[in-house]
């Protein structure tokens, strides 16, 4: 069994320097041949250092040329973004990183191509402080990268702790019950 789900908490605050963002390898040589379980591990293990989701500090070698985000929020400003460089580009000017966290609740295999990851997103926005839970999927290509990112709001405000999320998380599907 693959124990991606096992809780994980992650430093709150976590902000990149704008020289260390500018010192990511974008074209570092590619995680290759990675099986799906290999690629979860290193999406869990990414995720919990540099909590690239809002940092934007991310991950090249995992994600194909090819990489495609889709936003599953229809009124956000891009619905779409082409390029992994592009998604962190986004992703750093999106979350004011200083006052944007990542807690990782589940990063679990769902399907022989698909990678769920199940975290709460902490921001202040104009003195408010506000949570959501987020479903991230990452769908793998033939090669073992990701080339499509997926995200999809569970909770829109006003989530749960992470302590609680964990204790209704379903770990083998990255789902929440009894909510």
């Amino acid at each position: 069994a693959n124990l991606l789900s096992l809780p994980i908490l992650l430093k709150p605050y976590i902000s990149i320097a704008g020289e260390e963002f500018d010192s990511i390898e974008w074209l570092k040589p590619k995680s290759r041949g990675l099986n799906v379980e290999q690629m979860a591990d290193g999406i869990n293990d990414s995720i919990r250092e540099s909590s690239w989701l809002v940092s934007g500090s991310g991950r090249p070698e995992y994600f194909s040329d090819h990489f495609v985000y889709y936003s599953g929020d229809k009124a956000a400003a891009a619905n779409e973004i082409r390029g992994y460089e592009n998604y962190c580009r986004k992703i750093r000017e999106l979350y004011n990183n200083s006052n944007a966290s990542c807690d990782l609740i589940c990063c679990s295999v769902r399907n022989p191509n698909t990678i769920t990851a199940l975290w709460r997103l902490r921001e202040e926005k104009n003195g408010i402080d506000t949570s959501k839970v987020i479903s991230t999927t990452f769908v793998t290509d033939t090669e073992g990268l990701v080339f499509a990112q997926r995200d999809k709001i569970l909770i829109d405000k006003n989530a749960p702790s992470s302590n609680d999320l964990r204790a209704k998380c379903e770990w083998y599907s990255c789902t929440l019950t009894g909510l």
